[in-house]
């Protein structure tokens, strides 16, 4: 009896045995299979500090894009009513000219949403690429359309790059007096501080996306009757279709502001902006000029190519409240203007009078950085008028200018510090060949001025470049058309130089020894 019971026992253990090793089995398959297919838990895994060190490099574009635009133009062209009162461009005539310095290897301008437009592009050239000037011309006359500048460069280098200008003038129509803007360069987000909206100013804006992509641009603006950005009137989100533009009326969406800021921002591609200005006083022309995108906000900022006689206006923006000086710079220093508190977020308007004897641009040397630009007026016989739109020039190392035929130019260089500079301009002719080379010093706080026809007895100047290795001096052209309406008709424009320096961004990278590839 006891054997046998023994031998049950003995049995039962072999089964017990049998049925817990086949769990076991089961169980460490299950948890191999897991490992394979499920993530580790961070906690399993031995943590590895990664390195502080990181490297960084400053990376430059070799390709670049500029927009110039059309021909300044009505936003109201239509032809119903009595014909003694529509609005008329008159006879005006446009010349625009191109230029790209340094290592530039291939330039082109191509009309801009234009089907066929290889078959009216302008290609750069070098009359003589055996010298060592390395500057490319192109000249255009009466185009219809806006364009683009597309420049690519063999390296991203001090001293290269393009500069483009279109003039137009007229003496008869809506239009009369000469507008001026220099071609841009495509940002993601671009800054214009304007004159007012009021009763017979029309400001259009024109948002312009040369990229394959269409985007959406949110527009802000800031008005000067209070403080704090705008609630537009019209939609302050506009779509902007690929190789196409956008008008917007700000008359519309901010009217009766005596100044505005502006701000256009795009989050997808990068866009070119302007802003035509046109003034009318019932059926007599006020003046008609580009408002082109502002420079960096400055503490010092200089407003070149004012002259003696001029009716000026100033206009500020700053995001913080500050306290600015407002001077005339002269070839002999500065003739103090005005003290200004300038509110947070609102445009303060500041009207300077008459340019005094001597006066060759606007300084303004603030507590802190704003924006600031200038409003210029020049009167003609029977209360016709014509203003110039002046920005703020920015300094550069290397900047460069494109002058275009059939206009008056008188090149102005302002020196923003308090330490005398020296700096060297030099003229080229409408082959590229270099006409003149000279060094001009510029005691503190001081301006010098000259016509661009005195920098070359026989040829004529196509463009200007300055070396300024102080970065220290702003300067630009003032435009102007000898006769029109024999000499009845007011005329100006202001045109600042454009940077010859390289667009770069600084691109960090950190090693992490966590992560495994």
């Amino acid at each position: 009896m006891s054997r046998g019971n023994a031998t049950r026992r003995s049995r039962r253990s072999r089964v017990y045995t049998a049925v817990l090793g086949a769990i076991t089995m089961l169980v460490l398959l299950a948890s191999f299979a897991a490992l394979m297919i499920l993530p580790v838990p961070i906690a399993w895994v031995d943590t590895v500090r990664a390195k502080n060190n990181a490297l960084g490099q400053s990376v430059s574009t070799t390709q670049i894009e500029s927009y110039c635009p059309a021909p300044m133009q009505l936003a109201d062209t239509g032809t119903y009513g009595d014909s003694a009162f529509q609005a008329t461009a008159g006879n005006l005539s446009t010349q625009e000219r191109f230029a790209a310095f340094g290592s530039v290897y291939s330039a082109t301008v191509a009309p801009f949403g234009t089907a066929n437009a290889s078959d009216t592009s302008i290609t750069l050239k070098d009359g003589d690429p055996s010298d060592d000037a390395d500057v490319k011309i192109g000249t255009q006359s009466n185009a219809q359309s806006d364009s683009l500048i597309d420049t690519h460069m063999l390296q991203a280098a001090q001293g290269t790059g393009t500069a483009g200008t279109v003039v137009s003038w007229a003496d008869e129509g809506d239009l009369k007096g000469v507008s001026a803007a220099s071609c841009t360069a495509t940002a993601l987000s671009r800054s214009f501080l304007l004159t007012g909206t009021g009763t017979g100013t029309t400001q259009q804006l024109v948002v312009v996306n040369p990229s394959a992509k269409a985007t959406t641009v949110d527009i802000m603006a800031w008005g000067s009757e209070q403080a704090g950005k705008m609630a537009l009137s019209t939609q302050s989100t506009v779509s902007v279709p690929a190789k196409g533009e956008t008008s917007v009326d700000l008359s519309a969406a901010a009217e009766k502001q005596n100044g505005l800021y502006v701000t256009v921002s795009s989050k997808e591609t990068p866009l070119a902006a302007m802003v035509r200005t046109v003034s009318m006083d019932g059926l007599t022309s006020q003046g008609s000029d580009f408002a082109v995108p502002l420079a960096a906000e400055s503490d010092t900022a200089a407003v070149p190519a004012i002259a003696s006689g001029d009716a000026v206006t100033a206009y500020l923006f700053a995001h913080e409240q500050t306290k600015t000086t407002l001077s005339w710079v002269t070839n002999h220093g500065l003739v103090s203007a005005k003290n200004v508190e300038v509110e947070a977020g609102k445009v303060q308007i500041v009207d300077l009078g008459k340019a005094p004897d001597g006066a060759l641009g606007v300084l303004s040397t603030a507590e802190d950085a704003l924006s600031f630009s200038v409003r210029a007026v020049r009167s003609g016989e029977n209360g016709q008028a014509d203003f110039a739109l002046g920005q703020a020039a920015e300094p550069a190392a290397y900047s460069g200018l494109a002058l275009a035929n059939d206009v008056d130019a008188d090149v102005t260089l302002v020196n923003v510090t308090n330490v005398k500079q020296t700096v060297t301009i030099t003229a080229y002719d409408e082959t590229g060949k270099e006409i003149d080379d000279r060094d001009i010093t510029l005691d503190a706080n001081s301006a010098w001025s000259d016509a661009v026809g005195d920098l070359s007895q026989h040829d004529t100047v196509a463009a200007l470049r300055l070396e300024d290795k102080s970065g220290a001096v702003a300067w630009g052209v003032r435009l102007g058309h000898d006769g029109l309406g024999d000499g009845t008709v007011a005329g100006l424009a202001m045109v600042n130089a454009s940077s010859l320096m390289p667009s770069t961004a600084y691109v960090w990278a950190r090693a992490n020894d966590a992560i495994v590839r």
